[in-house]
């Protein structure tokens, strides 16, 4: 295993504060797994520096499942220099065949973003919200309904559920579970029977909500509003602001979130590289 050193971090967020701040967007670089351990798989981080050593461009690949997630920026002062592309290509080299899904991912306001993907090949793919609560949510719950961590026993339930809910084989499932070290998985139980499952990934004062899912009979019956109110209540109460993706289609999904205290701050797009 090899973690980004403190000097790789620091040139990180110095490179993405310019960018973001250039720009006016926000880049999702999910920095809990920068922050974890990283090259689980091969090289998942690229850099290119100038001459005098300052970080002009940086790719970061994240596996989720069946899929590989790619976000990149370039110094805006350094751009048309080929450096996006040249970052492009040696992680799509390592990485493309390897992967159902090669994805590239850009804040849909970024004008500069969407352009390169297009330029590169990509092919639009999906456009996910980014929703954001951070007041404690109001109270909902259902007779027999509770949340507990996961144990080690859990693990093969975890694996069905998420292969039923995100259309993956069980390996794939572990190996989302196995690339995301920093997550802390929680189970939905109906009466003691586990029903349902999603993650947290805890960083500073944030906490963001992965892999939430319900088996899809029970579904539309107020669990996962339950679920939800009582695991965003917890972390909101230790200080959080709670974050979550969800593909702009998904229209349960958003209901569900704004029902429980969730509102659009953004959006993310995401391009597929053949």
């Amino acid at each position: 295993m090899i973690m980004l050193s403190s000097e790789q971090k620091k040139a990180i967020q110095s490179l993405q504060e310019k960018v973001e701040q250039a720009d006016g967007i926000k880049l999702k670089l999910n920095w809990d797994l920068l922050e974890g351990e990283r090259s689980l798989n091969g090289t998942e981080d690229y850099f290119h520096y100038n001459e005098k050593g300052e970080l002009l461009g940086y790719l970061a690949v994240y596996f989720f499942g069946n899929k590989m997630e790619c976000c990149g920026m370039v110094d805006p002062a350094a751009r048309r220099r080929g450096i996006g592309r040249m970052l492009l290509d040696q992680a799509a080299s390592d990485w493309q065949g390897k992967t159902k899904q090669f994805l590239l991912n850009s804040p849909t306001d970024s004008e500069s973003g969407i352009a390169f993907m297009k330029a590169v090949g990509g092919e639009y793919a999906f456009t996910e919200k980014q929703l954001v609560c951070r007041e404690v949510p109001i109270p909902y719950t259902k007779k027999g309904i509770r949340i507990r961590p996961a144990v080690s026993n859990d693990e093969p339930r975890i694996y069905e559920l998420d292969a039923e809910g995100f259309h993956m084989t069980k390996d794939e499932a572990k190996a989302l579970h196995h690339n995301n070290p920093t997550w802390v998985t929680y189970m939905i139980e109906e009466d003691n029977h586990p029903v349902g499952k999603l993650s947290i990934s805890r960083q500073d004062q944030e906490s963001w909500i992965y892999a939430f899912v319900l088996t899809k009979e029970k579904r539309g019956q107020g669990i996962g509003r339950a679920a939800l109110t009582d695991i965003v209540h917890r972390e909101v109460s230790n200080g959080k602001t709670v974050w979550l993706d969800v593909v702009c289609t998904n229209e349960a999904a958003l209901t569900l979130y704004h029902t429980c205290g969730f509102t659009e701050v953004g959006s993310q797009t995401y391009y597929t590289l053949k």
